[in-house]
């Protein structure tokens, strides 16, 4: 039987005018409608500033029994914040979310995956805030973030936050992000039935996507952290993206939300970046063995 593959989804409105027209309601409840259809629930990581803006959908999100985690307050990458802005932005965000869940929240996705080594500052931040997990490391070159060198199996930062990095496989020795929302759109299907015919026994897999990505009739505009290639890009192959990601889910037993893929977790590395002001290229971190703490 195949692994199983948790479905995950980056709640965020990119638009970059109050002009443009909102779909982000109308796309996700479809969304949401063809994950129940489908007994498919996962983690839903929400912008903090759509709780006010989105109330209702939030709720519908968390109704339907899927996990929220928090994706920032605003869909800004790390290095583009100050520590202490992201810090009060990110407990704002964690708050808001609890209420609506009427649940601890206790998952965090950094935009773009933008935890990279010059803004691992940000771990200590979010264990002081009471996050269990991140989400949030490309183990990967990237057009935008990456962290080639992190491990690509789940991991422990020191103060103890679990990592689930995003899932890659090497293709012709080049790392792929192969159920990524991107590559899942355009690669075809034979990539990611290879990643996940290879994927370590050891990961956790789990498929990002994004409200948008589901939209094919959205007038195309251009991304405000994104430029006009990666917008471009973000337009391409929309119309298939509910068949693929459903491809992706088919064939085993839908992962678990990622809070409790996390619980599930035994002993893991830990892993401990280098030292402030070395070179991304050259960065290999320390692992070490650390029972998971009750």
């Amino acid at each position: 039987m195949p692994p199983s593959v948790t479905f995950t989804l980056d709640l965020e409105d990119l638009r970059t005018s109050p002009t443009q027209e909102s779909r982000l309601e109308q796309v996700t409840d479809r969304l949401l409608e063809r994950l129940d259809a489908l007994g498919v629930t996962g983690t839903v990581f929400c912008v903090g500033d759509l709780v006010q803006r989105h109330p209702g959908l939030i709720a519908r999100i968390a109704e339907a029994g899927h996990e929220l985690a928090v994706h920032g307050f605003h869909h800004v990458p790390l290095d583009l914040l100050e520590p202490e802005r992201f810090k009060r932005q990110n407990h704002e965000a964690r708050a808001r979310l609890e209420d609506v869940a009427g649940t601890e929240v206790v998952g965090f996705r950094a935009p773009q995956f933008s935890l990279v080594p010059e803004t691992a500052w940000a771990v200590d931040i979010l264990g002081d805030l009471g996050f269990r997990y991140s989400s949030s490391v490309m183990p990967a070159p990237s057009p935008l973030y990456g962290w080639p060198g992190a491990p690509a199996t789940p991991f422990r930062w020191p103060n103890g936050l679990v990592e689930l990095p995003c899932p890659i496989v090497l293709v012709a020795g080049r790392p792929i992000p192969f159920l990524g929302g991107t590559y899942v759109r355009i690669l075809p299907d034979v990539v990611r039935r290879y990643g996940m015919g290879k994927a370590d026994p050891d990961t956790v897999l789990w498929t990002y996507c994004h409200p948008w990505e589901f939209d094919p009739d959205e007038k195309f505009y251009v991304f405000e952290h994104g430029g006009l290639i990666a917008s471009l890009v973000g337009w391409t192959n929309r119309k298939n993206m509910m068949r693929r990601v459903e491809r992706a889910l088919a064939g085993g037993v839908p992962g678990p939300c990622l809070r409790d893929a996390v619980a599930d977790l035994g002993e893991l590395p830990e892993f401990r970046p280098p030292a402030q002001g070395t070179t991304q290229g050259t960065l290999q971190g320390v692992l070490r063995k650390r029972p998971t703490s009750a």
